[in-house]
């Protein structure tokens, strides 16, 4: 018989994500067990804030019936349309109606990169300059520096486009007073240039996925707990405890 993991993190995904679920399976640590919902997240003024509220409380009553420890709520567009007062607003309702510890993927990345004491960052987006201005003013409004922000300009996030295409926008983005990166985008192969990134630049690299799982395995596990030897290619970001 299988041994079963007897601590839980419970995910609520966008419903087209396609990469989270295949990243925390390849990067987490085998004792984090890992429990998904979906959710239509609807960003860019898609669906009403309050729809999204409904909608998250419900995904994460649905979890609870898991019996997960934390809940992550990964939506990272959506969270900084809302900034981060709005977004603590959203969590702390979440967290009192489903009486579990609830964080999303934005404030992982906040933490992340104050961990990694990263205050001037290049900011790196799969979209274009409306989505990123949000994401610049959130992250502004969290008390960070952005020295340049890039996207591709696309009009979707895409898991087809392949890790290297993020490695040639960092070499390209990179400014000489930048502590580091910030690559947002969750259905995205960023994690995957995480290592490629910190190895031939040397800055310190947080992606939204990538911090999320890392803000799971802590408060989950703890660090200490969660891995014999942090996976390399997962960056800096997992050999802070």
């Amino acid at each position: 018989m299988a041994v079963l993991p007897t601590r839980g993190l419970g995910l609520i995904l966008s419903a087209g994500n396609r990469t989270v679920e295949p990243y925390f399976k390849k990067f987490g640590p085998k004792n984090l067990g890992v429990f998904t919902t979906r959710m239509r997240m609807g960003s860019g003024g898609g669906r009403t804030m309050d729809d999204i509220a409904e909608d998250a409380t419900i995904a994460g009553k649905l979890l609870t019936d898991a019996k997960v420890d934390v809940i992550c709520l990964q939506g990272t567009g959506i969270m900084m349309e809302r900034g981060p007062i709005g977004e603590a607003e959203l969590i702390a309702s979440l967290c009192k109606e489903t009486s579990t510890p609830t964080y999303t993927a934005t404030q992982a990345a906040v933490e992340a990169l104050r961990a990694l004491e990263m205050e001037r960052i290049v900011l790196i987006h799969p979209l274009g300059e409306e989505p990123m201005a949000r994401e610049q003013s959130y992250l502004e409004a969290s008390g960070f520096s952005v020295a340049n922000a890039v996207g591709r300009g696309g009009q979707e996030q895409s898991s087809a486009i392949p890790p290297k295409a993020w490695l040639d926008m960092a070499r390209e983005s990179d400014r000489d007073d930048a502590d580091g990166f910030f690559l947002s985008g969750s259905n995205t192969t960023m994690f995957e240039a995480v290592g490629q990134i910190e190895a031939e630049l040397g800055k310190p690299v947080v992606t939204s996925v990538q911090a999320s799982l890392w803000a799971g395995a802590r408060r989950v596990l703890g660090m200490s707990n969660a891995y014999e030897t942090p996976p390399p290619a997962a960056g800096q970001l997992f050999t802070i405890g």
